[in-house]
């Protein structure tokens, strides 16, 4: 019998929050602290789907699309390009807002334009985190003082 496909997943994240110990450079990443993306992921879907890499956003290459003027719409798809040639089916990310209220526009101007702009692309699970969110999330996970986010 045939054992089951899993579905591959690509996380980008900001740093260790969101990635865990799969922050870095991909030779020194493991499983060992799964991040938020990753425990997130694992509330909604508990299994069936595997990590098949992650990158933090400071490390994606921009993408080349034309008419997109914010780098965050290059990052995503970006990203979007790296979990295809990573052979994932999704790409899940979560970026902060860092006080670029033309962020959250951008990032939604990404999402939008990776079917047009790759073949075969994935799927894309994503936004920008509000910090309240980012302060729950935390919490959840176990974090102390984590209210000056909310």
């Amino acid at each position: 019998m045939k054992p089951l496909e899993r579905t591959r997943v690509f996380l980008v994240g900001e740093g260790e929050n969101e990635l865990g110990s799969r922050a870095g450079a991909p030779a020194y990443q493991s499983d060992k602290h799964p991040g938020v993306l990753f425990t997130l992921l694992s509330r909604v879907q508990p299994n069936g789907w595997v990590v098949g890499g992650a990158r933090e956003w400071k490390s994606i290459r921009k993408y080349q699309a034309r008419g997109a003027a914010h780098e965050d719409t290059h990052h995503v798809l970006g990203a979007a390009l790296d979990a295809k040639e990573a052979g994932c089916d999704v790409l899940a990310f979560s970026r902060d807002i860092d006080r670029d209220p033309a962020r959250r526009e951008a990032i939604a101007e990404g999402i939008r334009r990776v079917s047009s702009s790759l073949s075969s692309p994935p799927e894309v699970i994503g936004g920008v985190a509000a910090p309240a969110l980012e302060g729950w999330i935390l919490a959840l996970l176990g974090e102390k003082a984590t209210e000056e986010l909310s």
